[in-house]
């Protein structure tokens, strides 16, 4: 099924207050979660927080990647990394919420050192996703309704892991994916070349999962179990 709208979206028609956190007003009049305003720091490492080598510049690693379903592109660290989140965003677009030009930021790589989480550097080495972060910001839960989060850890578990949901990192981000292995990881190559041969065979590849299947909830209930541990 495909939404439109997240539960933040809906909830924002009748308060200022998302998910019982404490908002902030800014000097440009924009709320912001007090939580990621306490946050905020640079990133000076060679790599980033899961390990992967900070890029300097678009020219150097990155690639433009067409999100499958749509008219958008996000640019993504070149290779695997890039064939495996652009997947995820065209799953996302299927299966969570339709991603539409204008209606918010989707980000791959960044250059900008500010993070105010950890694993939000991974955007600086091309290994991250943020998808509409505007809508579901650092530091706020429950902006998605359960069918979405359920179609999320359907992602997951399709992409065996190598794929982490910054909606269990704490603090949580519920729009950010980014890649949860080490570089060289031979699971993320499998996977990579996996979606690749989807691409090219009539019935498989997003659009085409039954995210209620039973079997396919268990295991994704499994991957969220020895991720969080």
């Amino acid at each position: 099924m495909n939404a439109k709208f997240s539960r933040r979206s809906v909830l924002k028609q009748f308060t200022g207050v998302v998910a019982g956190a404490a908002l902030l007003t800014t000097g440009e009049g924009l709320l912001v979660p007090l939580t990621a305003q306490a946050a905020d720091d640079s990133w000076h490492k060679s790599r980033s927080a899961n390990g992967w080598e900070v890029l300097r510049g678009r020219s150097s690693g990155t690639a433009p990647y067409d999100i499958p379903g749509t008219d958008l592109h996000v640019t993504l660290r070149e290779g695997d990394v890039g064939t495996v989140l652009s997947y995820a965003a065209q799953r996302f677009h299927y299966d969570v919420a339709e991603l539409v030009a204008g209606r918010g930021q989707i980000i791959g790589y960044s250059d900008a050192l500010h993070v105010k989480a950890d694993f939000e550097s991974n955007h600086l080495s091309g290994t991250a996703l943020a998808l509409y972060p505007e809508s579901c910001p650092l530091g706020v839960k429950g902006n998605l309704f359960p069918y979405q989060v359920t179609a999320i850890r359907d992602i997951l578990a399709e992409l065996q892991g190598v794929i982490k949901w910054g909606g269990d990192m704490e603090p949580a981000k519920e729009s950010t994916f980014f890649v949860d292995v080490p570089p060289g990881s031979a699971k993320l190559a499998q996977v990579a070349e996996t979606l690749r041969q989807w691409r090219i065979t009539p019935g498989k590849g997003a659009g085409t999962q039954n995210v209620q299947d039973p079997e396919r909830i268990t295991a994704a209930k499994k991957l969220a179990s020895r991720q969080a541990a």
